[in-house]
């Protein structure tokens, strides 16, 4: 990577309910408050990658996956039929029925409550 590159510092999340988001980046995701100091407007979130901020939106988003344009989190997962089931389970809004293949390995996609699109992915090889 060139010296001067840029790189993923910090991704942000318009959503429309703070306390259901929160709820469901640490409780199904696994992710950690860093910061409510700006809450209700900002929360930040981490976990072992780049820093994820919430922040307040008017309306929820309206992603039109998997045809649609859109930005994605994709988080890499050690066993990612568990983490569907568990998702199931929990009630989450799955996005697909099943497992999806990918050339990098099996996937599947969720929603969070404002709409936005999380995929989990366990990688092969």
């Amino acid at each position: 990577m060139a010296e001067n590159a840029a790189r993923i510092a910090v991704i942000s999340v318009n959503v429309h309910d703070m306390d259901q988001a929160v709820a469901f980046y640490t409780d199904a995701l696994g992710f950690a408050v860093r910061s409510d100091a700006g809450a209700p407007y900002f929360v930040e979130l981490v976990n072992d990658g780049p820093r994820l901020v919430l922040q307040l939106a008017e309306r929820p988003a309206k992603a039109d996956y998997p045809s649609g344009a859109c930005i994605m989190i994709n988080l890499g997962v050690a066993d990612v039929a568990a983490e569907f089931a568990r998702l199931r389970e929990s009630g989450a809004e799955l996005l697909h029925e099943s497992l999806q293949e990918s050339p990098v390995g099996p996937y599947f996609g969720v929603a969070d409550p404002s709409g936005n699109v999380v995929e989990l992915i366990q990688f092969s090889g």
